[in-house]
């Protein structure tokens, strides 16, 4: 009987604290937004890097609502031209936590269509050159990747989930081949990321949100100049195996090593 009361108090303080950081997340955006617009008065280059600070400060007060601390670890300081970070997905938390374990090099994302349609965010999104992906149209979906291109070129850092979804179970998924692909055409450096924790937080397709610590692991940058498409499906496999060392390092359990490659015809990385 204790033990269903404990049960019932943990979930009932858990819808309290998803709807608080829901409501904390709503203000943050409204106030961070209103201080990034500073950055259109700023020139490209200067303005977009400004832009890219507000979600750090956003990051952490869902963060801190969330009771969500984070536990970063690098394996190596972080490259100083444009990279790819490329990173396992647990929860949208864990898009929260690699806003702050990034903050000395920001990150852009590439992010679903259908957020940039939401009020503020997705405003917010297209000016501080977010990666718009139509996932049901190929041919807006190249030319999103070709405006990705320009900006790795002029240094910046784009987060990309190689999984394609979210994990329900914290496992690293088998990855989809295009994220490769992307990266040998413009030549851009992989930085390996690994997150465990943020599927304990926050699980997919509920109202609970439960304080835990988020541990993320950064590893060496993997370089991918002089590479060509045929050597694709080794970088992923490279990638992919260096993800899942650094994600056992965060102390998760060890995920299943095969399929490496997402099933062809899947729009996510799922397992079969």
């Amino acid at each position: 009987m204790d033990g269903q009361k404990d049960g019932v108090l943990s979930d009932l303080a858990a819808y309290a604290r998803f709807w608080f950081a829901m409501a904390v997340t709503v203000v943050g955006a409204v106030l961070t937004f209103s201080g990034s617009m500073l950055g259109l008065f700023m020139g490209r280059k200067l303005g977009r890097r400004w832009m890219l600070q507000f979600p750090i400060l956003w990051a952490r007060m869902i963060l801190w609502a969330a009771r969500c601390p984070i536990d970063a670890r690098f394996e190596a300081p972080l490259p100083k031209d444009g990279m790819f970070v490329f990173a396992n997905h647990q929860s949208t938390l864990d898009i929260i936590a690699l806003f702050i374990v990034m903050k000395d090099h920001p990150i852009a994302f590439a992010t679903k269509r259908e957020l940039f349609k939401v009020p503020i965010i997705g405003w917010y999104l297209t000016m501080a050159g977010f990666i718009e992906v139509d996932r049901g149209n190929r041919e807006r979906a190249i030319k999103a990747f070709s405006a990705a291109g320009e900006q790795l070129r002029s240094g910046a850092a784009i987060a990309i989930y190689p999984e394609g979804t979210r994990s329900i179970d914290g496992s690293v998924l088998p990855f989809k081949k295009g994220p490769f692909m992307l990266a040998i055409d413009t030549q851009t450096q992989i930085v390996p990321v690994a997150v465990d924790g943020a599927q304990h937080a926050s699980r997919k397709h509920t109202k609970k949100l439960y304080g835990t610590t988020i541990h993320v692991r950064v590893g060496k940058a993997i370089q991918t100049a002089g590479l060509t498409a045929a050597d694709r499906d080794a970088l992923l496999v490279r990638t992919r195996t260096e993800i899942l060392r650094l994600h056992r390092d965060a102390g998760a359990e060890p995920s299943p090593l095969e399929p490496m490659i997402a099933p062809p015809g899947k729009r996510s990385g799922e397992r079969e």
